[in-house]
């Protein structure tokens, strides 16, 4: 997967119709709520195999970190 494609996957993830960038601060997106972490996790454990915690959340800021996390 492409980092264009995983923007694109986050924004289905996500519920966003808005665009979507790197640097966006997790705390700042509407759709930011437990929901979405939740569906992060599934997310990043189907595509990448990357198993995270709640913990995870805490320490990850922005959109790239979650990236990092799936090796992007």
């Amino acid at each position: 997967m492409t980092r264009e494609e995983f923007l694109i996957e986050m924004l289905d993830v996500l519920q966003r119709e808005d665009e979507l960038t790197f640097d966006m601060e997790l705390q700042d997106l509407d759709e930011w709520d437990s929901l979405a972490v939740m569906a992060t996790m599934a997310f990043l454990d189907k595509q990448f195999g990357v198993k995270t915690t709640l913990r995870d959340y805490e320490i990850m800021k922005t959109v790239e970190d979650i990236a990092a996390k799936a090796g992007l």
